[in-house]
């Protein structure tokens, strides 16, 4: 009876550590996109945030009382934007309420498109993300996170 050559224990001793070499290869990778997927979603999380804040602002806007004390539209509506203002500042937690960058008013009103004679509140939240979001080597973040909200007042307020 003739023998043949035997590859089975031979050729298995050379492949041993394969696995292992391939998933040192693709661990990293598979890393950096896990913690990519986290991060930009910690980020979305965070507009998310500031979107539905600014938004309960500009609602807040819209359910103040209207008339002011001496009775003019001017200081009604600037009444109605300091609401707007404290209301989405309020509606974000306290953590973010002291980040929240001051880069200007919150709240402003505005001439809407239309209709001409309209008033448009805009509330807009702007924070630093460097403040918020942990520095990752090698991930582009924005410099600000923004959330922004507009509410069309009555022409007569």
């Amino acid at each position: 009876m003739k023998r043949g050559r035997r590859i089975g224990p031979r050729v298995r001793g050379r492949e041993a550590g394969v696995a292992a070499i391939e998933f040192a290869m693709v661990l990293p990778l598979l890393v950096a996109v896990v913690l990519g997927i986290v991060y930009y979603g910690m980020v979305l999380a965070l507009e998310q945030v500031l979107t539905l804040a600014a938004a309960e602002g500009a609602r807040a806007a819209l359910r103040y009382p209207a008339g002011a004390p001496d009775g003019s539209a001017e200081a009604s509506r600037a009444l109605r934007v300091a609401a707007a203002a404290q209301t989405a500042r309020a509606a974000l937690p306290d953590t973010l309420q002291r980040q929240l960058a001051s880069s200007g008013g919150i709240a402003t009103a505005a001439a809407c498109a239309a209709p001409a004679d309209a008033i448009c509140v805009n509330v807009t939240l702007r924070l630093g993300a460097a403040s918020v979001l942990p520095s990752v080597p090698f991930v582009p973040l924005p410099d600000t996170l923004t959330g922004s909200a507009v509410a069309q007042l009555a022409a007569d307020l």
